[in-house]
């Protein structure tokens, strides 16, 4: 790991001990059965378990660990043919491909601190609305996370594509 993707690395196991403690004070006071899937005006629709609900939440975190960090080492360690960015040739030519690699891994570190980020914030939204009679989720600040969200994904799409379209460091 780079020294650049120090700070996103440590943001990221933050973001999971906080998410550990939001279990912890879920887990006191969730219902036997929580509503996780609401419709667009709030109301609830879909339910599961206390324990399911847990299990997609640790279901979750490992995909959020595997893209953050699973990637970026997949992508080391592929062919050059089965990796897909623009100008690939010029970006991971031997001279260049640890670079490439560590730039990787800054920018899925950055991304899987976003996404956890906003299932933290989804999870907090779930919590509140399994405590509110009757259950309601708070759509205005669904939305507003949602948009940060795509936001976040939006720049960095457009991020990567800036960068790999270049031809010169």
């Amino acid at each position: 790991m780079g020294s650049s993707s120090r700070l996103p690395s440590s943001i990221f196991v933050f973001l999971v001990l906080v998410g550990v403690l939001q279990a912890r004070k879920f887990a006191a006071v969730l219902p036997g059965v929580v509503a996780t899937h609401f419709g667009a005006s709030g109301v609830p629709n879909g339910w599961q378990s206390r324990s399911v609900f847990f299990t997609t939440e640790i279901v979750l975190l490992a995909v959020s660990l595997l893209v953050a960090f699973g990637v970026p080492r997949l992508i080391g360690a592929l062919p050059i043919s089965k990796i897909n960015v623009p100008n690939k040739e010029f970006w991971l030519a031997p001279e260049r491909r640890e670079q490439t690699v560590m730039f990787f891994e800054v920018q899925f570190a950055w991304f899987g601190c976003a996404f956890l980020a906003f299932l933290l914030v989804v999870n907090e939204l779930v919590f509140a609305a399994n405590q509110t009679s009757p259950r309601k989720l708070n759509g205005a600040e669904f939305t507003a996370a949602l948009g940060a969200f795509l936001a976040f994904v939006g720049i960095w799409t457009v991020r990567l594509v800036i960068y790999f379209s270049r031809t010169e460091t």
